[in-house]
């Protein structure tokens, strides 16, 4: 069986994502803080480790390069998934973190300190109550509400000319329409040693909304 580290190395690779032995290990640190907290704290719905490898890490890496410009903002993000690994992986993001359960962000927020993750706030509310002084230019959410509710409740907060990243699993059948937005599309994603479908949709926002 293949290290870990290995893995995560070599899904990035085929995710043609630069990633180094030391982001790595500290994604596997991001892992094992998951699985110490996860009993008490419900983050996430299995805290066995190749699951948490494959569905939580490497699924998070895989939607890397289509998040390029910050502020970034991750919405309902639960453990800190995509944010926290977005964070070790591209330095350079100023990411927020957002979520209205105390618990996760109680965690979210210690993950941050022993990562020593400097490009990292975390915020507890809702999404309606956010209002941050600089509006993100990416918009990125995984589980968070249904698309279409999603859109709604995230056009407002995005910057124009921005962009909402919707991390989903089956595409949707149907795109959902609206006039706030510039182009929405759908893009599937392959994440490397996931049989289970994945897809992205793309949602930009037009300017002088």
């Amino acid at each position: 069986m293949s290290k870990p580290l290995d893995v995560l190395l070599s899904a990035a690779n085929s995710l043609d994502l630069p990633l180094s032995a030391e982001q790595g290990k500290r994604l596997l640190a991001y892992q094992q803080l998951i699985q110490k907290w996860n009993a008490a704290y419900n983050l996430v719905g299995t805290s066995n480790s190749e699951e948490l490898l494959q569905k939580h890490l490497i699924d998070s890496l895989s939607v890397m390069s289509h998040i390029q410009h910050s502020p970034v903002l991750d919405v309902g993000s639960g453990a800190g998934i995509p944010g926290i690994p977005l964070a070790i992986c591209k330095p350079e993001l100023a990411i927020t973190l957002l979520d209205s359960n105390g618990k996760k962000t109680r965690f979210m927020r210690q993950a941050v300190i022993e990562l020593d993750l400097a490009n990292v706030q975390v915020e507890q509310t809702r999404i309606e109550q956010y209002r941050p002084q600089t509006a993100p230019e990416t918009i990125v959410c995984r589980a968070f509400a249904p698309t279409e509710k999603a859109l709604k409740l995230l056009q407002p907060v995005v910057a124009e000319g921005g962009v909402i990243v919707v991390m989903l699993g089956q595409a949707l059948k149907q795109l959902p329409t609206s006039p706030a937005f510039s182009e929405i599309i759908s893009k599937q994603v392959n994440v490397p040693g996931l049989v289970s479908e994945r897809n992205l949709l793309l949602a930009h926002k037009l300017r002088g909304i």
